[in-house]
């Protein structure tokens, strides 16, 4: 290392943590913690105390912030949502279970607008690797320790993003992030820990045989692992098949019968949820009512014959379908809005993704293929109930708002880079 290079590190040290690493160190924290067995309250306070350290230490503005169209369809999606509070059949429960909104949108902000530079954003994503790595042990261990029946130990473990064995959606929609940590460099610390962390998963999405898991695992893999590159993709999508069929295979396949049923009963709740919707059109019933008036639709619908009813016979709290859950409760200005923002947020991660430098197009993959597999969950399984589907969404949206502008700054930081280098 030159004498200039050594100079160099030793003021960036004296002058200590810059705006962008105190935000990332605050969205680190929010996102570790809202994960473990701690009082939810202590994440959002690192969050806002890490956010406004960054913001006061801010002296240099991003040169470009979010994208315009992308904060127009964040902007709308929340209106529509308050709307659909406001014009609830209950405003009380539909505005105390839509709290988790309010750390989801605070993540946004600070990532789009706090996060600077190509080392915040891997330091992110590690982060994520590391969520996913952590708690897919936690499943391991719990199903060699109580056994396959997930239900019966899972909230014992105290996880409060692991409430149903079908939460494991969430590691696998964490995957994407660790494939971008190994194609960095696999012989790396963060390159050791990606694999491992996809590893550990797919472990645990076997263990607990969810079949929608698998498929969110594999297109959310297969996505990134194409944009990097196309053989990548196809090399990750043969892996997870033989994987899968092996491990599955290993347990006796109990994974492979639950592909046998060809009527699901989520097919039942899809129905009401398009009751719901009927009655209610434009704002829906309102966030989060779908259980209170789970039972009122299911006496009053004519199902036909062959529909399969859920076997638990209790007041299913979603639809296993967010758009559905999207339509039900927030009507069509709520379906519009919630795929406005996906379809922008996808185009946006894809422009970074072509247009971007190495660092950038890399960040983009990671976050599109993440999205894919959100879009994918929502058709089965996710909801808004969940806060890690809420957590999740504005986060990734805030990796994509940011990225097109740390894209175009690229060519910059080189130049300058340069200029002081000759």
């Amino acid at each position: 290392m030159s004498k200039r290079k050594r100079a160099a590190r030793r003021r960036e040290k004296a002058k200590g943590w810059q705006a962008s690493q105190w935000a990332t160190a605050g969205v680190c924290l929010f996102l570790l913690g809202f994960a473990a067995p701690i009082p939810s309250q202590l994440p959002l306070l690192a969050l806002v105390g890490f956010a406004l350290v960054a913001t006061f230490k801010d002296s240099e503005p991003a040169k470009l912030g979010s994208p315009a169209p992308l904060m127009v369809a964040m902007s709308l999606f929340l209106v529509s949502t308050g709307l659909s509070i406001f014009f609830s059949v209950d405003p009380a429960r539909s505005l105390e279970l839509s709290a988790s909104w309010i750390p989801g949108v605070l993540l946004f902000v600070v990532i789009a607008e706090r996060l600077r530079e190509e080392k915040d954003f891997r330091a992110l994503y590690a982060c994520l690797s590391s969520v996913a790595l952590a708690l897919s042990l936690a499943l391991l261990v719990g199903r060699w320790s109580f056994g396959p029946d997930a239900h019966s130990w899972l909230l014992e473990m105290g996880l409060p993003v692991l409430v149903v064995p079908n939460d494991i959606h969430f590691l696998a929609l964490l995957a994407p992030f660790s494939v971008i940590l190994v194609d960095r460099n696999p012989r790396s610390g963060l390159g050791a820990l990606g694999l491992l962390s996809i590893a550990s998963t797919g472990l645990a999405i076997i263990a607990l045989g969810s079949r929608g898991a698998v498929l969110v695992w594999a297109v959310g893999l297969v996505v990134t692992g194409a944009l990097l590159r196309p053989r990548l993709g196809l090399g990750l999508g043969v892996a997870i098949l033989s994987v899968v069929i092996l491990g599955d295979g290993l347990l006796g396949f109990p994974l492979a019968s639950k592909f046998t049923h060809l009527v699901d009963t989520r097919i039942s709740l899809w129905i009401i949820a398009w009751e719901m919707f009927l009655d209610a059109p434009w704002v829906g019933q309102g966030p989060h009512t779908f259980r209170p008036l789970y039972f009122e639709y299911l006496n009053r619908i004519d199902f036909p014959g062959w529909v399969r009813f859920d076997p638990w016979g209790t007041a299913v709290p979603w639809p296993h379908n967010l758009y559905l859950e999207v339509l039900a409760e927030r009507g069509i200005l709520g379906l519009l809005t919630f795929i406005g923002l996906l379809a922008t947020a996808a185009f946006f991660g894809l422009k970074a993704r072509f247009e971007g430098d190495q660092g950038a197009s890399a960040l983009a993959s990671g976050a599109i293929g993440c999205l894919a597999g959100i879009g994918a969950s929502a058709v089965f399984e996710a909801s808004f109930l969940r806060v890690w589907t809420v957590v999740l969404l504005f986060c990734v949206c805030g990796v994509v708002a940011r990225l097109p502008g740390l894209a175009s700054e690229a060519p910059n930081r080189a130049a300058s880079k340069a200029k002081g280098g000759g």
